[in-house]
Order: C-alpha cells, then structure tokens, then sequence
C-alpha cells in the first residue's frame, strides 16, 4: 500500500457513534438546568406565528417549563428565558445549552450576568442530553393532543401539557418532578444520583501524539465522504476523567475548544502527509494546490509531492 493509500484508508476509516461518556454531575435542586428549543415552524400559522418553544428543564428534579418563541432570534430567546425565571421564582447556579447564536449573543449574556447565573456549553455533538429527551416525551404529548383535538394550536394548551408533566412519576427519579423539594433532596441525592465509578478504560493516546478529529464533532462545518479529517492535530494533555478525555491543539500551537473521548480520535502514522484536492497553477518547479479539506491552497515544490 502506498503513502497515498494509507492516508486515504485512515480518514475514510468508520467512526463510532455509540460509546460510554462522561455522566452529568448533579449535585442538587437548581444545581443545573439544560436549555433547549423545540422546532415547531410547520405550525406557526396555526400559534400566532410561533415557531420555537424554549424548553427548560432542573436537571435534578426532572421539573420543566416552556415557553413559545417566535423565532431564534437572541432577543426572543432572551425574553422567554427570562418569563421562565421570572415566573418560576427559581435561580439555577448553571444553566447548559448548546452553542448556537439564540444562546451566545448580548441580549442572553445580559440576562446570565443580572441573575449570576454560569451559562456553558459542550463541544460534543452529544449535547444536553437531559434537555433533549425531554424535548421527544413533550413532543410526543403535544402529537397525542393534536391527533384528540384534531387542530395543530399548541400554544393554548401548554399550561397544561406542561403540568402534566410535572405531575407525573418520573421513571429516573421514581416520584413527581413537582414533589421534589428541599426536605427530599438530599435522599434523592444519596438514591439515585451517588454512584461510584471505576475505571474501565485505558489510556490510548499520549501527549504529543498526532491525531484526526472524527468528523462527528460539532468542531466543523460540514463533513460529506471522509470520517475522519484531513487535518492533524496534536494532544496537548490528557485528562484523568473517567472515561479518558484528551485536550487538543492544532499544528500552530492553538488550542481546539472542548475534550475529546477515545473514540473521536485516531493516531495517524503520516503527521507530515496532506491529501491534494486539485493543482490550480503550475510555474516552474512549483505547484499552486488546493488541499483536501482546507480552504486557502498554497504553493509546494515539485519535490514534495508523492504518489
């Protein structure tokens, strides 16, 4: 097998999608909330226009809310996640989205700071995972009442979807989400959030070791054919965490956001070896090239090319 061949075959390589990862800490009421939004835009002409619904959950209790949104924009995401606070009368220390604008703009930054509240997000593809089975259980309610009502207007009826919800058992905690409180809390804790973790894993990378990135991760844009990407990056330091979890930094020194799992990663054996998409110029001995992958091509030697 050629040089050529063996970087083809290592980023054309499966991934893994199914694998163990890290729990979520829960340390009690409010510790953590997850924050998500419900598409519902095939049915805003039926609600006033409302296309979104902020759902939020106490990760510790299972209690929710939600609230109707008209669009992703950061001040009506804002606004409805203030209406949460303000009409729960309950502060979270943490609150855990995903990444994207209607969560990270001016207008939501604001509204973290006036209530001292930490917002944070993961890198993983796997997001808030609490938040989003929340989002199918709710979504499957709302489905069961269209197909009774035989209409598709939500936005009435979610005061009392909702309450339902939280007037229900809740198979993970074994009790009403609105039934736990400050008296049962600590019992709560002790039963069925304590657990005692050991180690199954080994440590397969070392710091110094030059890897691809599954292309599974939210780190890029859009992936089409390849699994795994053509740029290298380098472990920068590994974390003790159970599961194992690594830091990352690019060939320039520069940090990647977020930890990565094992399985997001694999060693590759041709740190120095990049794949060419296209030579776009030729002059003398040089080559003009756009590179697999990479956006900005560059000049290379007639030297440096392999076959």
């Amino acid at each position: 097998m050629s040089i050529k061949e063996a970087v083809v075959t290592e980023i054309h390589r499966p991934t893994r999608v199914h694998y163990p990862r890290r729990r979520t800490l829960l340390k009690g009421i409010d510790d953590l909330w997850q924050a998500d939004l419900i598409e519902m835009i095939p049915y805003a002409r039926q609600n006033s226009g409302y296309k979104y619904i902020l759902a939020v959950i106490d990760c510790f209790s299972k209690y929710a809310w939600v609230e109707p949104v008209k669009s992703k924009g950061g001040q009506d995401v804002t606004q409805a996640m203030k209406t949460i606070l303000n009409l729960s009368g309950r502060v979270p220390n943490n609150i855990q989205t995903d990444n994207g604008k209607e969560f990270y703009n001016i207008s939501f930054k604001k509204l973290m700071e006036k209530y001292n509240i930490n917002h944070y997000s993961t890198f993983s593809q796997i997001k808030s995972s609490i938040v989003e089975r929340f989002n199918r259980t709710f979504k499957s309610m709302m489905y069961r009442l269209f197909s009774l009502k035989g209409s598709y207007n939500y936005t009435k009826h979610l005061p009392g979807l909702i309450n339902t919800y939280n007037n229900k058992i809740h198979k993970t905690i074994n009790m009403k989400p609105s039934e736990v409180n400050a008296n049962n809390a600590t019992s709560l804790l002790n039963k069925v959030y304590s657990f005692k973790s050991k180690r199954k894993d080994k440590q397969r990378f070392q710091q110094g070791d030059y890897v691809r990135i599954s292309k599974r991760r939210a780190v890029f844009t859009k992936s089409y054919t390849p699994n795994w990407s053509a740029e290298i990056f380098k472990v920068k330091s590994v974390r003790h965490t159970i599961p194992y979890t690594y830091l990352l930094e690019d060939l320039s020194g520069q940090p990647i956001q977020g930890a990565f799992y094992t399985q997001e990663l694999q060693k590759t054996k041709y740190k120095d070896v990049y794949l060419i998409e296209k030579i776009l110029k030729r002059k003398n001995n040089m080559f003009y090239v756009k590179w697999l992958s990479f956006k900005k091509p560059s000049w290379i030697n007639v030297k440096d090319l392999i076959s």
